[in-house]
């Protein structure tokens, strides 16, 4: 069993109200809320009954391996160890019936929302470079809860109503028996909430309910929650410290009005930091204490000999310079170079360390770059799966259709699409087009011989089936001919291996494309350079949760970090600020903080939070 601390027991051991685990930076929240599922389990609560919501399918994989262990139970005995996002799809799965749709229902990746979305707006006459701002409001709004009031609330003022854009875009998903990512828990609320019956079932499916990260909840997850809540067995955990995604529509105030909702509701504090030194722990208290919104707890930590230290550069390529030559000087001294981080506010200020670095000849990785599945050649593949598996999906044949290169351009793009009728999808329009034999020998062979393969394959396991595609469109060979560099078609010939593997985990396509798309959220990307090797950059959004012996927070300026879109916002600035604690308790033993005094060749000026760790280290 875990060995916890006397409040890690406390907090596992309570049982019968709600429960709030506050808990600090590296405080062993999700080794508490594991042993928790395990202490229930040793109560007699059956673990099918489980329902533990994590924030990432890893961690949710992680959780349930270290059950298996804890309690000796087999694979499928923790079914509902979950994300949101897996737990709702699974529900709304066994319900599609009730909301109109049918199995198998696809989910859609960003590559399909951002074409649906380009095909509405250009039905609509609206100038597509407003895509990316439309497509982020209407996922802001479903989380929200409600669409239409947080339309309302957040107009658009640009001569056209994001709600018409909202309706067809829902309507084009709901013919295509499809859902994106955020319909998956939109739906699924809506389900709960309008259906007793459904909602009564899963209430006495659930014997406890318990969430992880509980800070970074939105109105949609919250509500969620709420309605699968049957009982008073609530646990739930989390650092309203580090709540760091109200840009993505989370709610710290679902965590900071906790005991308010739960009136018996007991709270539990987890105070002590098993990784950082308390030189660190005790800078990022004194941080934070600038905050107005925000639950008590005095964290501490008994290891000692850490170090805080602030540094002025006078551009940012000194800056990146001199914390080359720091890396090296640690390096030299014993310290691995992937145990140390580079951290900043925004991607663009990765430039001149990766200049630094290159010239210094420092390894280094970047974390949170492009993930796995929005690489080009696994796109690729994976449309070719898509079109298989579901033939109304006009993306997916679009993209394949000229990929390998098969001479067919726009002019006969637009010949086959002209044979549609109403509800005839593109890839049945095509097969219409050859049969009819209405184009040139070259184009009718090279769409036979496309419409030949995805038939081929929709019945073959999906590994078996990309080693089909790869082999009958010599998919490599068009691969090694757009490459601009011999390690890009190592690279990517990688990646297709990685593929083939991961597929070959599942026994039917629609299967494999399910479990691809639900583990998209975690956008644990890794880059394509000395991969597991090296100095790793990052924003702080993606290095949360991880942990390193030294870290650099680097362009700790006003505007960058505090951000400038933030500054006027007290709600935002307090986020901004967790941004920074989250950056600073990410370091084991070091944290240096710089700034510079021109960034972009313009005159730069030291953030107020450079300054409020200063007042703790003088």
């Amino acid at each position: 069993m875990f060995n916890l601390s006397k409040s890690q027991q406390e907090a596992v051991n309570h049982i019968n109200s709600p429960a709030l685990v506050v808990a600090g930076a590296g405080s062993g929240k999700t080794r508490t809320l594991t042993a928790k599922i395990a202490h229930l389990v040793n109560l007699g609560f059956d673990p099918k009954k489980i329902l533990a919501i994590t924030f990432t399918n890893k961690a949710a994989d992680e959780m349930k391996q270290r059950l298996f262990d804890l309690t000796g139970l087999d694979e499928i005995s923790f079914p509902w160890v979950r994300t949101y996002h897996s737990a709702c799809f699974k529900i709304f799965k066994a319900e599609a019936h009730q909301m109109g749709y049918k199995n198998p229902l696809q989910i859609l990746d960003i590559y399909h929302q951002q074409k649906i979305l380009e095909e509405v707006l250009v039905k609509m006459n609206i100038d597509k470079k407003n895509l990316g701002e439309i497509r982020a409001r209407i996922s802001i709004a479903k989380n929200y809860g409600d669409p239409f009031e947080y339309f309302q609330l957040n107009p658009l003022t640009k001569g056209f109503r994001i709600e018409d854009i909202f309706k067809e875009y829902e309507n084009i998903q709901k013919e295509q028996n499809a859902l994106d990512f955020d319909n998956i828990l939109y739906l699924t609320r809506n389900l709960l909430r309008d259906n007793k019956e459904v909602r009564v079932k899963y209430q006495d499916m659930f014997h406890y309910v318990l969430i992880d990260e509980y800070q970074d909840t939105n109105n949609l997850q919250e509500e969620i929650t709420q309605l699968l809540l049957g009982h008073d067995n609530l646990f739930c955990v989390g650092d309203d410290w580090q709540s760091v995604y109200g840009f993505r529509g989370s709610n710290v105030d679902h965590f900071l009005s906790f005991k308010k909702k739960y009136p018996k509701s007991k709270i539990f504090r987890l105070e002590e930091n098993f990784r950082s030194c308390d030189e660190i722990v005790k800078a990022a208290n004194h941080l934070i204490g600038y905050n107005a919104d925000r639950m008590e707890k005095s964290c501490f930590s008994s290891k000692t000999g850490g170090e805080v230290s602030v540094h002025y550069l006078g551009d940012e390529e000194q800056e990146a310079l001199w914390i080359g030559k720091k890396l090296q000087t640690l390096n030299n001294a014993g310290i691995n170079y992937e145990e140390m981080a580079v951290i900043y506010r925004t991607k663009f200020c990765s430039r001149a360390f990766e200049k630094a670095f290159r010239m210094l000849k420092i390894p280094y990785r970047l974390l949170g770059d492009k993930g796995f599945f929005e690489r080009k050649e696994i796109l690729d593949l994976n449309c070719y799966l898509t079109s298989a598996c579901f033939p109304m999906d006009d993306t997916a044949f679009a993209r394949i259709i000229n990929i390998p290169k098969r001479g067919i351009g726009p002019a006969m793009l637009k010949k086959i699409s002209s044979m549609r009728i109403e509800g005839m999808s593109f890839l049945d329009a095509a097969k219409e087009a050859v049969q009819k034999s209405l184009l040139s020998q070259k184009v009718h062979k090279n769409l036979k011989n496309l419409l030949e393969i995805l038939e081929e394959i929709k019945d073959l396991p999906p590994n078996l089936a990309i080693e089909y595609i790869i082999s009958q469109t010599e998919y490599i060979n068009y691969l090694e001919s757009i490459a601009k560099t011999p390690r890009e078609i190592t690279t990517r010939k990688e990646n297709i291996q990685e593929l083939i593997a991961t597929a070959g985990q599942r026994d039917s396509i629609a299967e494999y494309l399910e479990e691809a798309a639900l583990v998209r959220q975690d956008k644990e990307s890794e880059d394509e350079n000395d991969l597991g090797r090296g100095v790793n950059l990052s924003t702080v959004h993606s290095c949360k949760g991880l942990e390193f012996n030294t870290v650099f927070v680097a362009g700790c300026e006003e505007e960058l970090f505090p951000h400038w879109k933030s500054m006027d916002s007290t709600m935002e600035l307090q986020e901004e600020r967790r941004l920074m604690y989250v950056a600073i308790t990410r370091a084991e033993f070091r944290t240096f903080l710089t700034s510079a005094d021109f960034r972009q060749n313009r005159l730069a000026k030291t953030s107020r939070f450079l300054k409020e760790i200063e007042e703790y280290i003088s």
